[in-house]
């Protein structure tokens, strides 16, 4: 019941006739307990009747209960956080930070083993150790951490260093006066440089002579980095190479700027390229947890405003509980052993590799959102959750496990940066070493936890965000929840990709793997939607910024079809299944694109130019096809409002397991290529008003908004562009009512209603089956709710909570 409603009065009590009974009976059974409990103090049932219409709204375009199952559980109470009291052995070697749940040190690159007194080198170098039988990393630095000969003119890798290397992450840094100049030998472990230098991070901005001329390894000139003005000489060099390194900043790097983890370390430990140096007594991969006994101090994040406005505290570290009850599922994030998660963050050294954000120093060290990688939902969904209320630190109480692994890293840049780490060894197809990563992960989760035994690992979440999606999963992992990209059927498969080295079918023998490493990934689909699910791919907030669904004035669709992408001109013939290649060669033999605004190209195709965005807001039909696995245009298409043209046998899209696809998709048969001009263009105009409608109320189901940093950046923008959609609003009124004359004021409401809150796309219905005046605002109509609500993240925890009794 709302709160501003006024009580009935008796006369007006519910259920008092066996009609009011009757409908009473219906709304029990699909409303939520809050409203149920409204109904019983006196509520009439119109009052619940309204509120099923939102519920239903939220729920639109569903299948099956999972939606409002999830509405119209009983919340469980919120429990203070579980706390470990188990000591580390010395301090972890002053290094590492003591787990208290287990009693065990988690060790920062350089460091490995029992209390982190292992050293474990990634020097520079150039080249890796296939084929030469040795366990330990090949450098190419000598003891004081510099090449040992520049002219020695091998195929590089990224790590090779014209400077003086940080050997534990493979980092290189200037010689020189402005160089680095490390720790004293013997220090302590844990010394910080003695001048950290400035980065001079790859072989490309090495010099490519000596001082005396001779050819080098490197790709600059030798003047630009170590003469008389060189960026390693002085303050105010000719030329900077780029820092090319997360937290530093400035035209000559030398200004720190804030470092991403996940979750800023929760605003109670220091970040270092993704490693966080917990305080004294907070403990975690996020620093939330804190060791028993101790009292909690206050997090710096609402402090440091760069903070403040992106992430917050975890609610599953306050005490009390920032609320009496929660809903489920309860979800317990591991604190990984650093090499499947910590280190691999450390190893990327560039800022957007790997992440789904970082912060720009040169602006004061703003968060940019970025789907420059790919795979970011892998950082993405563990930042989400480590914020989440969602979130619990007793296993006990947990619906599922999440394991935020970061495989899909391995490949690039890790796997082409240096010669560690390995799974267990270099060579092969690079998915490899994502399998690898995964057993290794099953094998410390088994010796260090028994929760994956307890339930055989039915309740355990991994991601797989890489092109082939779960294809190459380790057959240990089959039990398990994959939320993946790709979401191919059928048992029996075969690697499609057209990158060779990510062919997951091309098995391997090595000395450490002699048996081969398919063995332990066969036999299972790439995708079963009985128990997995396929989630959106990451779009940062500017990729959709011209969409009217995200509050811009919506734009006339006057593009039939549009596609911008790789069209395989230079690729395998396997690429993309051949979809994107024969509608191209047809597109372009027809001329399409002027004889029917059918737009699809590359690179120099001149009639796709145009703002991605702006482009995609005008199309009608927008392409979904295969690249070398999954593409993210579903994402691209849904997020514009353009009604995607799905064209992938045998594969499920973006939730199509959970969402009625038909109602707002089109999906043909890769059989139907060649007519796939003539079906577009027979598609009914009400049909494409009525799919247009359907996309207002489930698009924000593809957009990430549950990190505070997004939800506010999209809530500030959908504000900002509310001026201008006002404008649209009211010509479109004007124009309904004067075609409709006497009947305008009904047709202007369905020509401007305006979808928010819930009803998401409530208005866009209205408008789908209006008469002409109704038609005049193009669909789908602008949002204007809470950008977090039913967002993708929103909607995967709707999904796990139907899931739950699965994994008994």
């Amino acid at each position: 019941m709302r709160a501003n409603q006024p009580r009935p009065s008796r006369s007006a009590s519910p259920c008092t006739h066996r009609l009011e009974q009757n409908k009473c009976r219906a709304l029990f059974i699909a409303l939520t307990t809050a409203t149920i409990a409204a109904l019983l103090r006196g509520a009439t049932c119109d009052a619940g009747a309204a509120l099923l219409t939102e519920a239903q709204a939220r729920c639109a375009q569903t299948k099956g209960r999972w939606c409002t199952d999830y509405a119209s559980q009983e919340p469980v109470k919120w429990l203070p956080p579980l706390r470990g009291s188990t000591d580390c052995p010395a301090g972890c070697n002053g290094v590492g930070r003591c787990n208290y749940d287990t009693g065990k040190c988690d060790c920062p690159a350089g460091w490995t083993g029992e209390g982190c007194r292992t050293p474990f080198k990634r020097p520079c170098t150039h080249r890796t150790r296939i084929g030469l039988n040795q366990l330990t990393p090949i450098g190419h630095i000598g003891p004081d951490k510099r090449d040992l000969d520049w002219t020695e003119l091998t195929p590089n890798i990224y790590s090779r260093c014209g400077g003086v290397c940080d050997d534990d992450l493979a980092i290189c840094y200037c010689d020189g006066p402005l160089g680095r100049i490390p720790a004293p030998e013997g220090s302590p472990p844990g010394t910080p440089p003695v001048q950290w230098g400035r980065p001079l991070v790859t072989f490309h901005h090495a010099p490519s002579t000596t001082w005396d001329g001779r050819k080098a390894f490197g790709e600059a000139q030798y003047e630009q980095v170590y003469g008389p003005r060189g960026y390693c000489n002085v303050t105010d060099p000719e030329w900077v190479p780029g820092c090319g390194m997360d937290g530093t900043a400035g035209r000559t790097c030398d200004e720190p700027s804030e470092h991403f983890c996940p979750g800023a370390c929760s605003g109670h430990g220091t970040c270092y390229l993704g490693w966080c140096n917990c305080e004294e007594g907070y403990y975690g991969h996020d620093c939330a947890r804190r060791k028993a006994g101790l009292p909690l101090t206050p997090s710096y994040i609402p402090d440091r405003i760069w903070l403040s406005r992106v992430v917050r505290e975890p609610p599953a570290a306050l005490e009390p509980p920032p609320a009496p009850t929660r809903k489920r599922p309860l979800i317990y994030v591991y604190d990984l052993e650093p090499m499947f998660q910590a280190k691999i963050l450390q190893y990327r050294v560039t800022p957007r590799w790997c992440v789904h954000r970082w912060h720009s120093g040169q602006r004061d060290n703003h968060t940019d959102w970025t789907d420059l990688w790919v795979y970011a939902v892998d950082t993405l969904l563990h930042e989400s959750l480590l914020g989440s209320e969602h979130r619990t630190f007793d296993p006990k109480e947990a619906d599922f496990f999440y394991v935020p692994h970061q495989a899909s890293c391995l490949p690039f840049p890790i796997g082409s940066w240096a010669d560690a780490p390995w799974f267990p060894e270099p060579g092969g197809p690079r998915v490899m070493q994502m399998a690898n990563m995964l057993r290794d992960t099953v094998t410390w989760i088994n010796a260090t936890f028994p929760f994956w035994q307890a339930r055989g690992g039915r309740d355990h979440i991994f991601t797989f965000a890489h092109d082939e999606g779960a294809c190459w999963a380790p057959t240990v992992l089959n039990a398990s929840i994959w939320l993946t990209h790709w979401g191919r059927l059928g048992l029996n498969h075969t690697s499609n990709t057209a990158y060779m080295s990510d062919r997951y079918d091309q098995d391997y023998v090595s000395d450490l793997q002699p048996e081969g490493w398919i063995k332990f990934t066969q036999g299972h689909p790439c995708y079963n939607p009985e128990k997995d699910l396929v989630i959106p791919a990451f779009k940062q907030p500017s990729h959709y910024h011209a969409s009217g669904l995200a509050g811009s004035p919506t734009r006339k669709r006057d593009i039939l079809f549009y596609f911008r992408g790789d069209v395989g001109k230079y690729r395998q013939p396997n690429y993309s299944r051949g979809v994107r290649q024969k509608i191209y060669q047809m597109a372009l033999d027809g001329d399409w694109a002027t004889k029917h605004k059918f737009m699809i190209g590359q690179g120099s195709d001149k009639h796709i130019e145009g703002d991605y965005s702006e482009m995609l807001a005008r199309s009608r039909f927008c392409l979904v096809a295969p690249g070398d696995g999954w593409s993210a245009r579903m994402e691209d298409a849904v997020l514009h409002g353009c009604i995607p043209v799905i064209i992938m046998d045998g594969v499920h899209a973006v939730f199509e397991s959970i969402l009625d696809l038909d109602s707002f998709s089109v999906r043909l048969t890769e059989e139907q290529v060649p007519n796939i001009l003539q079906i577009l263009q027979s598609v009914p105009r009400k049909v494409v008003r009525q799919k247009q409608a359907h996309l207002g109320r489930v698009w924000q189901r593809f957009r990430y908004a549950s990190i505070p940093g997004l939800s506010l950046q999209l809530a500030e923008a959908q504000e900002g562009r509310k001026a201008a959609r006002e404008v649209q609003e009211a010509q479109a009124a004007e124009q309904a009512a004067n075609a409709a004359g006497t009947e305008g004021a009904g047709s202007a409401d369905a020509a401007t209603g305006t979808s928010s809150g819930a009803a998401a796309g409530g208005g866009a219905g209205a408008g789908a089956g209006a008469g002409d005046a109704g038609e005049r605002m193009p669909l789908p109509r602008p949002f204007v709710g809470d950008p977090a609500q039913d967002d993708a993240f929103a909607t995967i925890l709707a999904w796990l909570y139907s899931r739950i009794e699965a994994t008994r």
